[in-house]
């Protein structure tokens, strides 16, 4: 397993192992076996939400499944556990995005409360607000993460599906108000770069909402080394290993240039004798300014795949293949 740094100073797998479906279409068992699997390897970063399982029952199953593996297998100060508020659901049995809670400091200080007993521990490594709420002032937001790291009940504080310019303004408010800023953003990143049409029709809580990471992160992370990017959806749900399907148009990946680059992809993988999804990973690994992927697994199988990318290594020919397609 490769190491990196996030937030200046927690050092966490070069991988990152997303939880959304555990629990829910990942049985209990399986995800155990999963999570087994991974630590024997060497990972060491786990990713949760409060929300995961509101789409297939309860949320927060996600959180409750990690806490009670952890209790069983003694796991707890081998990990970094990252987990976020924002996107649950205040109308059980309806996720629709206009009953998410938010980010209100309120709903922020409860939410990391009841994410500490579902997980069973007493300090969340990463929270993360999960999308960003323009209806609510982002000096109370700020304020609010501030405070939990203050009081050490967060370590390291990050924000998720937000543009550029509102990761710069929220960490300015920080600055002012003398809190802890974010360090990490996740964004929805991949090998493949989606059109840049602008979306439209999509929006959370009256906010339009930003998922992929651009040319505007890339730029102000290469600036700032203190951040980190945290790239969930890297494989697009299987869509690299499966030629046969299209391109996910949901996304806006149907479009000339994308299949372009999906061909020197599938390229490389041929001549390296390796998987597509592996040469995703691969590629990212080799990032700078540095980008951790989080992969969903739902199979032992699916988590092989993902953990041998790290043994690939790409020279320079490849990469600029790659990365000029």
């Amino acid at each position: 397993m490769l190491y990196r740094t996030i937030g200046g100073r927690r050092t966490v797998s070069a991988l990152c192992l997303g939880t959304m479906n555990f629990g829910t279409s990942t049985d209990p068992d399986t995800a155990a076996t999963i999570l087994d699997r991974f630590v024997e390897a060497g990972g060491t970063f786990v990713d949760t939400a409060n929300n995961y399982g509101q789409w297939g029952g309860d949320a927060g199953r996600s959180e409750e499944l990690l806490g009670r593996w952890m209790s069983s297998r003694g796991t707890r100060d081998q990990l970094v556990i990252a987990t976020k508020c924002g996107a649950k659901t205040t109308k059980p049995g309806d996720p629709g995005d206009a009953h998410w809670e938010g980010l209100s400091a309120p709903v922020i200080e409860a939410a990391a409360k009841e994410s500490l007993t579902r997980l069973g521990v007493d300090r969340i490594d990463l929270f993360y607000a999960h999308i960003d709420n323009r209806s609510t002032p982002l000096e109370e937001t700020v304020g609010a993460f501030g405070r939990l790291a203050a009081e050490g009940v967060v370590d390291v504080i990050g924000c998720s599906n937000t543009t550029s310019w509102r990761l710069e303004r929220a960490r300015r408010l920080a600055q002012d108000q003398g809190v802890e800023p974010y360090s990490v953003i996740q964004q929805h990143y991949t090998y493949l770069w989606p059109s840049p049409l602008p979306l439209t029709g999509v929006e959370r809580l009256g906010t339009p909402h930003f998922s992929h990471a651009g040319i505007e992160h890339l730029d102000y992370l290469s600036e700032h080394r203190d951040m980190t990017l945290v790239a969930y959806s890297p494989l697009l749900a299987g869509a690299y290993s499966r030629p046969e399907r299209p391109l996910p148009a949901v996304r806006g990946y149907a479009h000339p240039t994308a299949s372009l680059r999906f061909e020197a992809l599938r390229q490389v993988a041929q001549e390296l004798g390796v998987t597509t999804n592996q040469v995703v990973l691969a590629w990212m690994l080799h990032q700078d300014p540095v980008v951790v992927p989080l992969f969903g697994a739902s199979s032992v199988a699916q988590l092989d795949e993902a953990l041998d990318a790290v043994e690939i290594s790409l020279d320079a020919e490849l990469l600029h293949r790659l990365n000029n397609a």
